[in-house]
């Protein structure tokens, strides 16, 4: 009886130091995959468990300010007053890859061409678009000039991305639809798309300006279109702050490195 009571109380204590070190992680999609990948060490290593659920950048930031996550994935820069109200660390570079199907054997746009076919003057592609609260959408924006045309609250003078274009709530179903559809191109994560073709999907990743996505270009902003990813979290959330400085060790470059990102020292 002593020995069963005993293994019962470990059992209790065990589950209560898990517990203890547990988080919640919510946000970016994009970013979800490398916080899956090092879940497994997390748990050998610090005895805590990640939950981890996507929902994008602004929910992630919205269940951080309402208390409901303990970090928060951040697919883009920080405005003022998010880094203001939080602590964040930038954990990678992601590129902003323009996808096409294999057929349509485009591997070079210039950013002329981009602007034609996604403002409509080009019309022989099928446009997908984004959500306008995706974190995608707004590096695609910020680098074009051209906005989502359901945005709010613009002057009527603002270029838009064409009425027509189709809208993806996620890289998944976007690079689906470049997959099956030959007259395609999308913006998409540039991980999220290396993925699917080493999958044998028949998408291509076309260069900008002859300058395609890689490691030394995304490194070194030679790439035009390139976003960091970011973890948040309130300043005194100790269990969060203990997240990411566990996140410094290599394993955890590793995972992101492997999963085709650019990976951040910090």
């Amino acid at each position: 009886m002593k020995i069963f009571l005993f293994f019962v109380s470990t059992l209790i204590l065990h589950a209560h130091e898990v517990t203890q070190r547990s988080l919640n992680i919510s946000g970016a999609t994009t970013i979800q995959p490398i916080i899956e990948e090092v879940a497994k060490r997390y748990l050998e290593e610090m005895q805590g468990e990640l939950f981890i659920e996507g929902g994008g950048t602004e929910g992630g930031l919205q269940k951080l300010r309402e208390k409901k996550a303990d970090i928060a994935m951040v697919a883009r820069d920080l405005s003022q007053e998010e880094k203001q109200d939080f602590s964040h660390a930038s954990i990678a570079i992601d590129a902003v890859a323009v996808v096409l199907n294999k057929n349509k054997n485009v591997q070079n746009l210039t950013k002329e061409q981009l602007l034609d076919i996604y403002g409509g003057k080009t019309t022989d592609f099928i446009v997908i678009s984004r959500k306008m609260d995706r974190a995608t959408l707004n590096v695609f924006e910020a680098y074009s000039a051209l906005f989502s045309p359901k945005r709010e609250n613009m002057p009527s003078d603002t270029k838009r991305i064409r009425e027509d274009a189709w809208e993806a709530e996620s890289n998944i179903n976007t690079l689906l639809w470049v997959a099956g559809l030959k007259n395609t191109i999308a913006i998409v994560s540039h991980a999220e798309a290396l993925r699917y073709i080493e999958m044998g999907y028949p998408i291509v990743i076309a260069a900008i300006d002859g300058i395609s996505p890689t490691n030394e270009s995304i490194k070194n902003s030679t790439y035009p279109i390139t976003r960091k990813l970011n973890l948040v979290w309130d300043k005194e959330n100790k269990r969060a702050v203990e997240f990411i400085e566990w996140s410094k060790q290599p394993s955890f470059i590793k995972a992101v490195q492997k999963l085709g990102f650019t990976a951040v020292e910090r």
